[in-house]
């Protein structure tokens, strides 16, 4: 009977054991699929971020050359102006030469864009994964912060929220 029992206790023993084991593998297994993920959701939140920058360098340069155009314009239609001209021209060129002004991106410091919302559904395009899967890793101001548990280095673009840019007057983007 004592070898049957001893025999009992070493088989629970091995039984605990194995499902210790099984518990530990299990959760890091959930972990490293944690890290692959927040993996996932970086990669995409820089994709993100570049097509984002790309959209507005393409913007400023679509009003650059705009106001560059109607500067032009301008000149031309001052340079043939005489003294048969209308009367409302001058006055129609003088608006024209101040909404180039006001829409020339080089008018004021230029710099990086505020960054687009780093919201899950906004995300999604760019994430190869279920952006339900994990917690998400940013705050509602687009901040990285992963969950503690998770030993991830935060993104390049994250960081860039510290020197995001604001629209304000006089330029297109200025510092905060």
């Amino acid at each position: 009977m004592e070898a049957r029992l001893g025999h009992l206790l070493h088989s629970l023993e091995g039984c605990a054991v194995a499902a210790e084991r099984r518990q530990q593998e299990e959760e890091l297994r959930k972990a490293d699929q944690q890290r692959r993920w927040l993996a996932a959701v970086r990669q995409a939140r820089e994709q993100q971020v570049e097509r984002h920058r790309a959209h507005v360098l393409v913007e400023q340069v679509t009003a650059w050359r705009r106001a560059d155009d109607i500067r032009a314009f301008c000149r031309t239609a001052r340079a043939r102006a005489n003294s048969a001209s209308p009367p409302g021209e001058l006055e129609w060129l003088r608006w024209a030469e101040t909404y180039a002004e006001r829409i020339d991106p080089l008018r004021g410091p230029l710099g990086n864009p505020p960054e687009p919302p780093a919201g899950r559904q906004v995300l999604a395009e760019f994430l190869q994964a279920d952006p339900y899967a994990h917690p998400w890793p940013y705050d509602s101001d687009g901040r990285w912060t992963p969950p503690d548990e998770a030993l991830t280095e935060p993104p390049e673009c994250a960081n860039a929220s510290a020197l995001s840019l604001k629209g304000q007057g006089g330029g297109m983007f200025t510092r905060r």
